[in-house]
């Protein structure tokens, strides 16, 4: 049976139904070891931990930072010692001018596995950060063993298409990826909206229009309204040149490793498989039911157990 099918005949609601014993693992972020690594000269990561065995690091997106695995990260720390960063830039750490390509972004992962003495890693990236993701697996491929990519597409691999405006507010309508990349435009458009902005995106391509809750947005809102984080935020988006050539030098080689590609089922759905197959010779896709963009907030439950079945499969 397919992931997919899988899920679409799973019950999803209940935690010990899927697996995961209660009581075993962190109940919460908040029960997470925590760190501040510096992972280059005035950069540090704030870096959340908890679990034991083989180590697997979680890769937020934006505006997300750590906050949103809160569901995902407790149930995957009762198989795995489970790492989460707040990338730079976002969350509770730093917030350098520069240094928002990918592979940058990938070699700060590289610093805090050596930090925290891992030589190898089960890697998982959402959004954004698939892209540092994919440059940790690609540019470092002694250090990761298994790659799930989220709701992504790469610069140089199908990120473009969707940088152009529709009519429609539908999941094709992502007209910030254009703007983003005149990153003074942006910011001059958008500081002191932040609020506004994260409305739109918590919004944008929801299942049901309520993706997040009120207590999470409030905190993603605090961490975008530091100095300089939305400037930051947005340059994750500007690199998307950079990002494209450093994609099309990795891609030379196919990753070999297994890859697994995931959706939500009223966004990317089966389609982010197909994005990932140009660079990468052993991909998997599963599609989440009942979650648009925002995966670890509209049906954790499901992401959890396609992430621990893909990543207890290959121990």
């Amino acid at each position: 049976m397919t992931l997919s099918r899988f899920l679409a005949a799973a019950t999803l609601s209940l935690v010990p139904a899927l697996g995961f014993a209660q009581g075993s693992a962190p109940q919460t972020l908040d029960d997470f070891t925590t760190h501040r690594i510096e992972t280059a000269p005035g950069v540090n990561l704030f870096v959340r931990e908890a679990g034991e065995g083989e180590a697997l690091i979680l890769l937020h997106g934006w505006p997300q930072h750590g906050l949103m695995w809160h569901t995902v990260a407790p149930m995957l720390a009762e198989d795995f010692r489970v790492i989460v960063p707040d990338l730079r830039g976002a969350g509770n750490s730093s917030i350098p001018t520069g240094g928002y390509d990918k592979v940058t972004m990938a070699a700060d992962i590289v610093a805090v596995m050596d930090a925290l003495d891992i030589p190898t890693a089960k890697v998982a990236g959402y959004d954004l950060g698939s892209g540092v993701a994919y440059a940790l697996a690609a540019g470092h491929r002694d250090r990761v063993s298994q790659l799930a990519v989220m709701e992504f597409g790469l610069a140089g691999f199908g990120y473009e298409s969707f940088m152009v405006p529709t009519p429609d507010w539908n999941n094709g309508s992502n007209w910030h990826l254009g703007l983003f990349t005149v990153p003074d435009v942006a910011v001059m458009a958008f500081q002191g909206q932040e609020r506004e902005l994260l409305s739109w995106f918590f919004w944008h391509i929801a299942h049901d229009g309520e993706a997040v809750s009120a207590e999470h947005f409030e905190a993603y809102l605090r961490a975008i309204q530091r100095p300089g984080a939305l400037r930051a935020g947005i340059l994750y988006y500007a690199s998307v040149w950079q990002d494209a050539a450093d994609n099309a030098r990795l891609a030379a080689t196919p990753l070999d490793i297994p890859v697994l590609a995931i959706g939500g089922e009223m966004s990317g759905g089966p389609y982010i498989e197909q994005l990932f197959r140009p660079v990468a010779s052993n991909v998997t896709g599963a599609v989440i039911p009942r979650a648009g963009h925002w995966l670890g907030d509209e049906n954790p439950n499901a992401l959890a157990q396609v992430l621990a079945d893909f990543f207890r499969a290959e121990n």
